[in-house]
């Protein structure tokens, strides 16, 4: 019992490694709403703070903690390597990360890129491009994990839509059956009929010939119905089927925790 209380209290008594600070500046808006900016830095933000490498601070993280003049000055140097390094060195923070968004006539670009304020050196870069915003959301967490130095997250599932698809796919499939078989049903009593007007002794009763017209209708309805269900299903799959993630990369880097600190490790 001895032992086992003095484990507890060794484990409890281990500092906590604390997570390097990161900083993310407001993304420069190329052609966009501010909004947008915005909304993406918003994201950015809630990605890295979602991996849980990093503690993320906010420019008005910045702003709370530098004095206003001090922020001013330090804000607003376009993002020379000097400057980020001295304001990540003011409050702290090892990592800066700056980037942009911009509209590429339909299709809109994010880049971002992420600088170690001690060495001076990047870390890491990415952009991406999507063909619309939607698009561009849904590839945030490749372009901060590339840009940041992090394992890449896995490649979305394509279960669902890959299945929605199959079921469409499997649907038209016996519609088409469905129909042929119709169409194959209603030509040999079209053919029954055309040769009983030569020879009346070979047809059947006349509600034999209406209950065969019943299933020949129905079956016909029955194919509309499952094709068109079959079409809705496989665009239905298309549209909610993630896009594709190049896996093309401007660097290669992780973040590794070091006994006596962060230590950023890759190709660059």
């Amino acid at each position: 019992m001895l032992v086992a209380g003095l484990a507890l209290s060794l484990v409890f008594a281990a500092p906590v490694a604390e997570k390097p600070k990161l900083i993310l500046l407001d993304l420069a808006a190329a052609g966009v709403e501010p909004q947008v900016s915005k909304a993406l830095t918003e994201a950015v933000a809630s990605e890295i703070a979602a991996r849980g490498v990093f503690q993320v601070m906010s420019s008005g993280d910045v702003q709370t903690l530098l004095g206003v003049e001090r922020q001013k000055q330090m804000l607003g140097c376009n993002e020379a390597s000097s400057c980020l390094t001295e304001l990540g060195g003011a409050i702290g923070a090892r990592f800066v990360m700056s980037g942009s968004v911009a509209q590429l006539g339909p299709s809109f670009q994010l880049s971002l890129q992420t600088l170690d304020t001690r060495t001076t050196q990047p870390v890491g870069r990415s952009s991406r491009i999507g063909k619309d915003l939607g698009e561009l959301r849904q590839l945030v967490p490749w372009v901060v994990a590339e840009a940041a130095g992090t394992p890449l997250p896995p490649p979305p599932s394509r279960l669902l839509p890959y299945s929605v698809i199959a079921a469409g796919g499997l649907s038209v499939v016996l519609g088409g059956v469905a129909g042929f078989n119709a169409l194959a049903r209603d030509e040999v009593i079209s053919a029954e009929l055309q040769n009983g007007k030569a020879n009346p002794a070979g047809l059947r009763s006349a509600s034999d010939y209406a209950y065969e017209a019943q299933v020949i209708s129905r079956q016909k309805i029955q194919a509309v119905v499952a094709l068109g269900l079959g079409v809705g299903l496989v665009a239905l799959g298309l549209w909610i089927n993630p896009p594709d993630v190049p896996t093309t990369k401007a660097a290669t880097a992780s973040v590794v925790f070091a006994g006596n600190g962060v230590a950023v490790a890759g190709g660059f």
